[in-house]
């Protein structure tokens, strides 16, 4: 299963000395999603590594899948480097999810700055509310990667056994890629969800300046 998430693009504003509500509100901006961005810098770095291991975990897939019944122990071993595997990107995926529980705990900031500016109200706190359903999505997208993970764990311990049944292995199949179905829809809607973020942000600075 491949992954790939799409991140919050971080925007470097050069904030000019001065006391006016337009430069003021602009720099609060900049600092509250600097620190989100740099927040999730755990979670871009896991992208990379998730990718590589959902690469290798395929190809040892593979090779286990053409091993016939009586080489026993060099299924087991395959079927224990998959479960392996396995647990290095649930490791992974809990650095992920730390990362972005980091990070939304400064959404709550944009509260306060949009209190201080009444002519960019509206505007933040839309912004607030794309950025806490952006973080949700992730947290949903979280849960679904970890069931898709148990899935998959079951479907290899299956692999080993002397009596399974071919049907067995077939549901179970049936299972993973049902699942998976499931966590390729999470993983768009948080895309979706990134992009509004992103474009939000962007028009947000853009009539900050105009107005300055």
């Amino acid at each position: 299963m491949k992954k790939k998430i799409a991140s919050l693009v971080a925007i470097s504003m050069l904030v000019l000395s001065g006391c006016n509500i337009g430069q003021s509100t602009e720099k609060q901006l900049s600092e509250t999603l600097t620190k989100m961005n740099e927040s999730e810098t755990e979670y871009r770095d896991t992208q990379s590594k998730l990718t590589e291991l959902e690469k290798t975990e395929q190809k040892t897939f593979a090779e286990t899948m053409e091993l016939t019944k009586e080489d026993v122990d060099k299924l087991r071993t395959k079927v224990g480097e998959l479960e392996g595997l396995l647990d290095d990107r649930l490791a992974n995926l809990e650095k992920e999810e730390a990362a972005m529980k980091e990070a939304a705990t400064f959404v709550q900031e944009l509260d306060s700055i949009a209190e201080k500016a009444s002519d960019s109200e509206s505007e933040i706190l839309k912004l607030k509310e794309a950025a806490m359903k952006r973080y949700t999505l992730h947290s949903s997208f979280i849960e679904e990667y970890r069931k898709l993970a148990a899935i998959q764990k079951e479907f290899y311990r299956m692999l080993s056994l002397e009596d399974v049944e071919l049907e067995d292995l077939k549901e179970k199949i049936e299972e993973v890629n049902g699942q998976n179905a499931i966590v390729k829809t999470a993983i768009a809607e948080f895309n979706d969800a990134t992009k509004i973020v992103n474009s939000l942000k962007e028009d947000l600075f853009s009539s900050l300046e105009q107005g300055e």
